[in-house]
């Protein structure tokens, strides 16, 4: 991610330097290349033992790239011997070995980060900035340079390429579910730059907004905050849009890191709305995300908006993993079908919501569906969708609809197809 770049290329006067250990001269090749197209500066290449560790002493690199194959007894001595010379290098591990108990001795070896083989181009890029910010980031903290760590709860932004897709919809029922079913805190911020629904569907007045926080971002407090937040009655706290779309002139996206970075200290979720649009709050929003809930429907123009999301993500060097696809079916007929999803988008679905008239019932009613209807298929999707995020076990009887079939343990356990798009 550019925040991870940014923050090692203000540490360093120089490109990271990097010394590939592999026994394998071709896929050692590979890596060599991966590292130069990238910018960084390969100071050598060995193999396992003394020509690693020699390597190693004489050119004092910043990252290790070490291969972790059978017979794993050397390579794991080479980590070892590695990380006892050069306490303050990181290393990373890459591996065709899938087994657990293979990766979690090389991390008790020394290895930061572990990466399966062949290595994706953009893994390695990302595991090398983001054991090196780490690596920084523990030299400040040794040498009293950085803030000491405060709590943090996690950051769901609910994005997604194009309007009317049912973001907002998604975004109030998570969070209601998130404290209604899982027992934890949760906020909901608006940022919806053009419409702001988040006040009309939790049915909630708005005589303070965000807007009123665009103030000088250091003046801002966490009581500031705290003013203009709503408590709904299910337990949400809402900081809603403001009404005219105009008094959004004066919020840039440095308020908005620094109400949420505020707001993560005191609640478990801080859950983003956004537009169907892009602009610097938008990615902001996405930057600070811990989980991003990237939604789409099943109709082409929005399958073809996404795809391109999903670029631009992939261009920023975005996590991938960070990144949850959910299809929303907002109506009842469609011509594309679930194999086709995964293969025009390249990616699993990570969830699937039925469509359901019961949540244009709830949007009436000015309540989420997970509260006006429970007991609907939608309602049900969604709680097991928030289970899912939170990484929360649910609780359920065993005589149970969801327990005897499609419940969120098969789909945990991979029983279920989750590539499978509902289009109830």
């Amino acid at each position: 991610m550019p925040d991870i770049r940014w923050f090692v290329s203000e540490n360093m006067t120089r490109n990271p330097r990097v010394a590939v250990i592999d026994q394998d001269l071709n896929s050692r090749s590979n890596v060599n290349k991966t590292l130069a197209v990238s910018g960084f500066t390969v100071v050598g290449e060995a193999g396992y033992g003394i020509e690693a560790v020699t390597l190693a002493k004489k050119s004092d690199p910043d990252v290790i790239v070490i291969a972790v194959e059978e017979p794993t007894i050397r390579a794991l001595q080479t980590v070892e011997a590695l990380s006892d010379m050069l306490p303050n290098t990181a290393i990373i591990g890459y591996s065709t070995i899938r087994q657990p108990e293979a990766m979690r001795k090389a991390m008790l070896a020394g290895v930061s980060d572990f990466l399966a083989a062949p290595v994706k181009d953009e893994d390695l890029v990302n595991s090398i900035y983001t054991v090196l910010a780490q690596q920084e980031r523990k030299r400040q903290r040794i040498a009293g340079e950085a803030e000491e760590p405060v709590a943090a709860g996690s950051v769901i932004t609910v994005f997604g390429a194009k309007g009317g897709i049912g973001k907002t919809t998604i975004a109030t029922n998570v969070a209601t579910a998130l404290v209604q079913k899982t027992n934890q805190s949760a906020v909901l911020i608006d940022l919806d730059t053009r419409f702001g629904d988040v006040g009309i569907l939790m049915d909630i007045p708005v005589e303070r907004s965000i807007a009123d926080l665009a103030v000088d971002e250091d003046s801002i407090t966490a009581e500031m905050v705290q003013d203009c937040l709503y408590q709904h009655n299910s337990g949400v706290y809402i900081l809603p849009a403001p009404i005219r779309p105009t008094d959004w002139r004066n919020v840039h996206a440095g308020h908005i890191e620094k109400i949420v970075t505020t707001l993560t200290q005191s609640y478990d979720y801080v859950v983003l709305d956004t537009p169907g649009t892009f602009n610097d709050i938008v990615a902001r929003a996405l930057e600070l995300a811990s989980i991003v809930v990237l939604v789409a429907t099943v109709d082409l123009a929005s399958l073809k908006d996404t795809l391109l999301a999903l670029d631009m993500l992939r261009s920023w060097n975005f996590p991938q993993e960070k990144i949850k696809l959910v299809i929303n079916a907002t109506n009842e007929a469609t011509n594309v079908q679930p194999h086709e999803v995964k293969r025009m988008l390249g990616r699993e679905v990570f969830w699937s919501i039925p469509y359901d008239r019961n949540i244009s019932t709830a949007t009436q009613l000015g309540m989420p569906v997970v509260l006006a209807k429970p007991q609907s298929k939608a309602s049900e999707s969604m709680v097991e969708m928030s289970f899912a995020l939170s990484g929360v076990r649910q609780q359920k009887s065993q005589t149970s609809k969801d327990a005897r079939k499609g419940g969120i343990i098969s789909k945990i356990l991979g029983t279920q197809d989750r590539a499978e798009v509902s289009v109830e």
